[in-house]
């Protein structure tokens, strides 16, 4: 009787509670959009007064290093979404179904799991000297190896747990059938964790896109830095740009929202729908 009286006041609490939590979370998502259309003397002025204004927008877009900004941004992206979907993908098979030897795969683990609990400021001076050496400091393919490095371990170990919750019997069937190994990988098991590989890519794209350290140190700026640098370069010692500031944020919020609700649905989808026919 008391849990059937006690249930509706925890239900409404927790509604509260969540209620706040967003409100809290989405105010200042609301304020930078408001000040993204608001001339800078409008945001600085002591008294309140909003004007719609494209011109943050058309200052940016105007400006070439910005756009090249984008574009590296971008690029980064997807290359290393693919390598991390190309590798991760087979190590996270190897894993999971073909076992083996304890000799690889426990320092396999140990490695995996200990990269990211490194702090990516001590990795800067050797991957700073290892890109000098290879002729890729400053540029998008060295940005791109530093992302997938940073984003394999993850993504191998993610896929194996996908591959993990595939019935061994469609596996075995393929086998019996006469299908080799990597046929059996490309054919019968990697389609059927396409939800794992969407949701693995997103997550890597969404890392990458954010990513603002090594970006910082490893490019020098200007139309050789990926988006994230660039907005900071917009906070200027005698002078901010608020509402320049406020559009950049913006337009490089627009692809991890979209990657965001890309991953809410696949990441809820079934990890073996439609293999198993009764």
């Amino acid at each position: 009787m008391i849990s059937k009286i006690d249930s509706p006041q925890r239900r409404t609490w927790v509604e509260v509670t969540l209620g706040l939590v967003l409100l809290t979370a989405t105010i200042p998502i609301v304020w930078t959009l408001i000040l993204a259309f608001l001339p800078n003397r409008a945001i600085v002025d002591s008294g309140w007064q909003f004007t719609f204004w494209l011109g943050n927008f058309a200052t940016l877009f105007d400006d070439t290093a910005f756009l090249a900004q984008i574009r590296n941004s971008v690029m980064i992206v997807i290359g290393a979404v693919v390598i991390c979907l190309a590798i991760g993908s087979m190590t996270g098979y190897a894993l999971s179904r073909l076992n083996p030897p304890r000799w690889l795969t426990i320092p396999a683990l140990i490695i995996t799991g200990f990269i990211p609990l490194i702090p990516p400021m001590t990795l800067i001076p050797g991957l700073y000297i290892l890109l000098g050496q290879m002729g890729l400091l400053g540029t998008v393919a060295g940005l791109v190896l530093v992302n997938a490095f940073i984003n394999l371990p993850f993504a191998a170990l993610l896929m194996s747990s996908y591959f993990s919750s595939v019935p061994n019997e469609l596996r075995e069937a393929a086998l019996v059938d006469g299908a080799t190994e990597s046929r059996t990988f490309l054919s019968v098991m990697l389609p059927i964790v396409k939800s794992g590989l969407a949701a693995t890519g997103i997550f890597t794209g969404i890392m990458a896109w954010n990513e603002f350290l090594m970006g910082l140190t490893l490019t020098t700026g200007g139309s050789t830095a990926p988006v994230t640098v660039g907005i900071a370069g917009l906070l200027q010692p005698y002078a901010i740009t608020w509402g320049e500031l406020a559009a950049a944020g913006t337009v490089a919020a627009i692809p991890i929202i979209a990657m965001a609700i890309l991953a809410n649905r696949h990441i809820v989808a079934g990890l073996t729908s439609g293999a198993v026919k009764g």
